[in-house]
């Protein structure tokens, strides 16, 4: 083979490679451009990213606290308004018979805790 045919062999092949990238990538001038800047614009969205990280975090804490104190003001003798006023409405409420004397059982799952209810004040605290 000629040196001269293996030249246009090499670019044919080269044009082919090329011809095949384009129909399978369909690049863009904003692609290419993009794929170039990418690095750079990255590590401001990662930086926001971060920032917008803690602030959900810090928020998570602040009501985590909240909560945390609202069940520590938890005492026997509430009344279901008082409870729901400081916890809202449970997740579950179970109905049950105990000796003879009807109560519920609130289930609030989020926050780990039953509450036993009888003749409408709280009589039981379960952590669970």
């Amino acid at each position: 083979m000629s040196g001269r045919r293996l030249g246009r062999l090499l670019i044919l092949a080269l044009v082919v490679g090329i011809g095949y990238w384009i129909y399978k990538d369909r690049p863009t001038a904003t692609g290419f451009i993009d794929s170039i800047t990418g690095p750079l614009m990255g590590s401001q969205a990662a930086v926001k990213s971060s920032e917008r990280n803690r602030v959900v975090g810090d928020a998570t804490a602040a009501i985590t606290d909240q909560t945390d104190a609202a069940v520590g003001t938890l005492h026997e003798g509430m009344t279901p308004g008082e409870i729901k006023d400081l916890l809202g409405n449970p997740d579950k409420i179970e109905w049950e018979k105990v000796e003879g004397i009807a109560q519920s059982r609130w289930v609030y799952a989020k926050l780990k805790r039953v509450l036993v209810i009888r003749d409408g004040h709280l009589v039981s605290i379960v952590i669970q």
